[in-house]
């Protein structure tokens, strides 16, 4: 056999074992499967009209929607309505994700990629899906740390070790970590009546109303121990030189604007007795107002809401507004509650020496 032969024999076993190098890999561990996260996707992409339950956990919240009669409630909120546009983006979610990466299958790594579950790190959460006449879950999974390029989520399937790194999103309502993501599950907004629809407000001993789209705080003229007329006019504006005025001025008239709430709770008669409550009276217009009550409950601030003295033909917002608030109470979302703290503070929103 002379050189050239034996040549030609070398490089056509070297490209026999690259092409099977090559098909090895292609048939290993990163292949992408287009089929899902195994066969619950499958199942849960077949079952998709007859879930009736779905439910997030992670270590500090938890929320389960359920489907009756009525639609969806949130039973973990006491029957809250529930939003059906979020269940419906987190199963769509849950449906189109695919794999693209298998991660690590040893149970100590978990960690690594947010999947432990329990999670004392509070990093992974724990989705299942149930459906009309099963008793197991369709889906079951722990979703981890997102990623990105291409964006995706680490998951694996409750009791697998298996990890793996899928392709997809679950929307906002799949991560119950946040309050917002929580208020994202609840039918709202409770309240969507804007400050440019508002005539005044009323807090405190004082009264602002708006013109020409600024709100200002006007006060009553004192009254006289004699029986002469006051001379002062009973618009006269009060000094703006007081941070609880400020407050006042920049949070009562937007209460009812766009209102989502963190969370929601039945009403209980001590509610109405709370302490250090504050009392607000929106007016919609000359003949229909709002009722709102705000009270602290340690870090948090809830507000409860009920139609005031209205009289005259039924306001169209104010009605469809009041069916949703009765019976409830409403946490306020924490930014604006933090800046509807200086209404709590000690001291008069009224000026020191009130005009004479």
């Amino acid at each position: 056999m002379n050189g050239s032969k034996m040549l030609r024999i070398l490089i056509a076993l070297v490209f026999v074992i690259v092409v099977i190098a090559v098909m090895l890999r292609m048939a290993g561990p990163n292949t992408v499967d287009q089929t899902g996260i195994g066969d619950s996707m499958a199942n849960l992409a077949t079952l998709a009209p007859k879930i009736n339950a779905i439910e997030l956990e992670n270590g500090l919240n938890s929320i389960r929607a359920e489907r009756g009669s009525n639609g969806w409630t949130i039973v973990s909120r006491s029957g809250f309505p529930a939003k059906a546009e979020t269940i419906q983006e987190v199963v769509r979610g849950l449906i189109s994700l695919k794999k693209s990466q298998r991660m690590t299958a040893k149970a100590d790594r978990h960690s690594e990629l947010g999947l432990t579950w329990p999670d004392s790190k509070n990093e992974s959460r724990r989705i299942r899906v149930f459906a009309e006449g099963l008793t197991e879950p369709v889906a079951d999974l722990i979703v981890g740390h997102t990623v990105q390029s291409p964006a995706g989520l680490y998951v694996r399937n409750r009791g697998e070790d298996q990890t793996w790194r899928c392709v997809g999103a679950l929307g906002a309502g799949g991560d119950i970590g946040s309050p917002e993501s929580m208020s994202s599950w609840m039918d709202g907004p409770v309240a969507d009546i804007s400050a440019d629809e508002l005539q005044q407000v009323d807090f405190d001993g004082l009264t602002m109303t708006r013109k020409d789209g600024q709100w200002t705080i006007v006060q009553p003229a004192p009254i006289m121990e004699s029986e002469k007329p006051s001379t002062e006019s009973p618009d006269a504006k009060v000094p703006e030189a007081n941070p609880k005025r400020e407050a006042m001025k920049g949070t009562l008239p937007y209460l009812l604007s766009g209102f989502q709430p963190e969370d929601a709770r039945h009403e209980t008669p001590e509610d109405l007795l709370r302490p250090n409550q504050l009392s607000v009276i929106i007016h919609i217009d000359p003949e229909h107002a709002v009722d709102a009550r705000l009270w602290r409950e340690g870090d948090a601030m809830w507000m409860r809401l009920a139609p005031g003295e209205c009289a005259g033909e039924p306001n169209a917002k104010l009605t469809k507004s009041a069916a949703k608030w009765a019976g409830w109470v409403f946490k306020m979302p924490s930014w604006r509650a933090g800046h509807l703290n200086p209404l709590f503070e000690t001291g008069s929103a009224l000026p020191a020496n009130p005009p004479q």
